[in-house]
């Protein structure tokens, strides 16, 4: 139901970042509204909500296509005081750079990429797509 807003040309030259990357069930149409010039994902949420390796999955499908749309994120944010934040922003870091790592490793394997290229993808999704989409400078 996001396509009249997403193809409307008074709309074009606004970006749009798909939280949480249509999580769970609809990642599959995450991918296909990225084919759309404005269009971005981050992949917070599933953080919380997948294991690495089925997070991978998901990012493989999306990096085979649109490396320069995908945006890492974790969702976390500071909750009650017994909500454990430290822990649970640990996890799901090492959620999603295991699961980024992941599926590298196999379009690698499967010499889609180099591991140059692999190397360049993960700096984009970590970094480099968030800096570049939201104009911010790079730091030394």
């Amino acid at each position: 139901m996001l396509e009249p807003v997403l193809n409307d040309p008074q709309l074009r030259a606004t970006k749009f970042v798909l939280l949480h990357g249509g999580a769970v069930a609809y990642t599959r149409e995450t991918a296909f509204l990225l084919t759309k010039p404005n269009v971005y994902a981050d992949l917070s949420e599933q953080t919380w909500l997948e294991s690495p390796h089925r997070l991978s999955e998901v990012l493989r499908y999306w990096l085979e296509w649109y490396p320069e749309k995908i945006l890492y994120g974790t969702d976390l944010y500071p909750g009650s005081a017994g909500f454990d934040w430290e822990e649970i922003g640990w996890q799901t870091n090492d959620t999603a750079r295991r699961a980024l790592a992941i599926a590298l490793t196999g379009m690698m394997q499967d010499g889609e990429i180099t591991r140059s290229r692999a190397s360049q993808i993960a700096r984009m999704v970590l970094r480099g797509n968030a800096i570049k989409l939201y104009g911010w400078s790079e730091k030394p």
